[in-house]
């Protein structure tokens, strides 16, 4: 009725969006403490409800309700935001430090570490508009609460942690690319090429965004490139890698961005043609293809066979053009071939009719 008083269960904003999650009572409460750090006055554009977890022991009930406010925020982001599977934090100066890998890689470990001194934004999805503005997601941080129970986890509010807040506007600045395993090689630059592919296997709901790949590609030209760390423990790295917020950022090389397009107009018989592509960047040595929801990243003779065919070719008119470009080869027909073949497999370029 009019007039009446709305009251909502436990508001939360998750990546800018106001998320309401319908709990009552004890469970509310609890809720309300894990999200400390996100509750909002404002009115929620969505609702979560806890619909099948009662069952569900107290830890993995909290779990599932930080997974299902996620999914509604992404949802309710998709085709605005590049959503990228990362943990963030900021500097005072509003400059964002990046950690984007998969489950397991360390992200909420690096944050948890660096947070002591930067301020915490997200441990699991960092959210960018068109200007690489981060939207937090302050969510619960999953600990470990018993040292003897290591593979129990608990939901934890980052204010419970003494994790500092971080600045509201805080811009993407540096991307560190997470790879935890035997190999403590530490920090090395990545080719922006490599860089997208593997920030690309981290997004959700890239294929809702108009032309993806050159916002990523711009993204890391932003960010003067991307680091990759390769490494044990974490604590060994923090340091170096909290310094780069303070380094020069590494010249990244120029692209070239072909947006995606339509069916090639038929050629001559037996000409080959490109498969629609979604969106593509071009690099000096590789080339970054869309395709549906898939990426590819083609070296050697796939770029030049992919421009070439912005057109439709035969395949002996791809020859003399490889041949115009590199010099001739004896077995320039036979590798053009070939190349061909692994394109087509890759769903990048279509054989003749």
């Amino acid at each position: 009725m009019a007039g009446e008083d709305v009251t909502h269960g436990v508001v939360v904003e998750a990546m800018g969006v106001p998320v309401e999650i319908r709990a009552d009572g004890d469970v509310a409460l609890r809720l309300q403490r894990q999200w400390s750090r996100a509750l909002t006055d404002r009115e929620p554009e969505v609702v979560v409800d806890l619909e099948g977890l009662d069952a569900l022991d107290p830890a993995d009930h909290d779990y599932a309700v930080t997974t299902r406010v996620t999914l509604a925020a992404l949802q309710a982001t998709a085709g605005r935001r590049v959503n990228v599977h990362a943990g963030a934090l900021a500097d005072d100066a509003g400059r964002v430090l990046a950690f984007v890998g998969p489950s397991g890689a360390g992200k909420t470990t690096a944050v948890s570490r660096l947070a002591r001194d930067l301020g915490y934004l997200s441990d699991e999805t960092v959210s960018l508009d068109h200007r690489l503005v981060v939207h937090a997601h302050a969510k619960p941080l999953s600990v470990v609460l018993d040292p003897a129970a290591p593979r129990r986890k608990g939901s934890v509010s980052p204010d419970d942690l003494d994790l500092r807040v971080g600045p509201v506007g805080a811009r993407l600045h540096r991307i560190v690319l997470l790879h935890r395993g035997d190999d403590d090689s530490g920090l090395a630059p990545v080719p922006a090429s490599r860089a997208i592919a593997e920030i690309v296997d981290q997004t959700s709901s890239l294929v809702h965004l108009d032309q993806p790949m050159r916002r990523l590609a711009a993204a890391v030209e932003e960010c003067g490139g991307a680091w990759g760390l390769h490494y044990r423990e974490f604590e060994r790295w923090a340091d170096e890698v909290a310094a780069l917020l303070d380094r020069e950022p590494r010249p990244v090389e120029p692209y070239v961005h072909h947006p995606g397009g339509p069916t090639p107009v038929p050629g001559a018989p037996g000409a080959w043609s490109r498969e629609p592509w979604r969106d593509a960047v071009e690099y000096a040595e590789e080339l970054v293809v869309m395709v549906d929801d898939q990426v590819r990243v083609l070296a050697g003779l796939g770029p030049l066979l992919w421009l070439a065919l912005e057109r439709p070719r035969t395949p002996a008119e791809l020859a003399a053009h490889v041949q115009e470009v590199w010099g001739e080869h004896p077995d320039a027909d036979a590798l053009v071939g070939d190349a061909l073949a692994v394109l087509a497999e890759q769903g990048l370029v279509r054989p003749p009719a």
